[in-house]
């Protein structure tokens, strides 16, 4: 690894394969971290485990930036485990080998909202999760103050190819592509922003490049906001049947299923607007987002395995 290595720490997930696709057709030569070997082309590959603080710091040895986008498996109990020390392992590699950390958060510390979310929204989670990913906004900033250089790159719920955990692919975009009718959670008619996992993976690579970006919290590229009902009418035509998955029904099978459970505690970003500004992003580096069209497109090719 060179002494101007991008190491991206995850690199197996959607959000981690993106990010890399991405450095490479920037003329990076980036490194794959994950449990297994990275498959994408043009990238070292390294395992290692996040977990392991001896692992995080021999990838992170000689580093110039490092990207933390680890995606964990959906359950608010992994989360309040592995969180903490993930975070801790990364932030001690980093400023141990003065690496700078460029780290993908989501909304959920923002908690229940009734206005656009901007950069400057205030941390007021509603949720278990939320508070989880709240207490690592929380130690990044603590560890800023001892020296870390660290930019915070926020998405929406983002779907995609590939993005299997996406509530968007889940429910809606895989029914779809099996000529089934798509589900969106508890109000299809509520505007609700998503992020498409190239343009969050392009984006982080922006953020991990660019001397501008550094040292601030970013709203990843995110195409204005339609109701759930308009998504999956892109998808599947305009007079599609369109299903509806309410409160009621997730608060049952949370009785028997653990992502019903999971799911339920985050319903309130369905039940009202859910509307992600990333103008700033978009106006500083000159990015536009994906069209929902394409990006909707894409991913039923993906999921048909075309």
């Amino acid at each position: 690894m060179s002494a101007t290595g991008h190491v991206v720490l995850g690199g197996n997930g959607v959000a981690g394969r993106e990010t890399v696709r991405a450095l490479v057709r920037a003329g990076q030569s980036p490194v794959s971290v994950g449990r297994s070997p990275s498959t994408v082309d043009g990238a070292t590959s390294a395992t290692a485990d996040l977990l392991d603080a001896a692992d995080v710091a021999r990838v992170l040895e000689d580093a110039e930036v490092a990207y933390l986008v680890a995606g964990l498996p959906y359950s608010t109990r992994v989360w309040a485990q592995q969180w903490p020390v993930i975070t801790r392992n990364v932030v001690d590699a980093a400023l141990e080998n003065a690496v700078r950390l460029v780290y993908l958060d989501n909304v959920y510390a923002y908690g229940e909202l009734r206005g656009p979310m901007t950069e400057q929204t205030e941390l007021r989670p509603n949720s278990r999760k939320g508070a989880i990913r709240a207490d690592v906004v929380h130690a990044l900033d603590a560890a800023a103050a001892r020296g870390l250089d660290v930019t915070i790159g926020r998405s929406a719920d983002f779907y995609g190819p590939g993005a299997g955990t996406s509530a968007f692919n889940m429910f809606g975009l895989a029914p779809i592509a099996r000529g089934k009718p798509g589900t969106w959670l508890v109000n299809a008619d509520q505007p609700h922003s998503l992020a498409y996992t190239p343009d969050v993976g392009a984006a982080l690579a922006v953020l991990g490049t660019d001397p501008a970006a550094r040292g601030r919290t970013w709203h990843l590229p995110t195409a204005p906001a339609l109701t759930g009902r308009e998504y999956l009418r892109i998808a599947a035509g305009r007079s599609a049947r369109v299903k509806v998955m309410s409160r009621g029904t997730l608060r049952i099978g949370a009785l028997f299923s653990t992502p019903a459970r999971e799911t339920l505690e985050m319903a309130y970003q369905y039940e009202a607007p859910y509307l992600f500004d990333s103008s700033a992003f978009e106006s500083a580096f000159g990015v536009t987002a994906t069209p929902v069209e394409e990006g909707i497109a894409a991913t039923l090719r993906a999921l048909s395995g075309r």
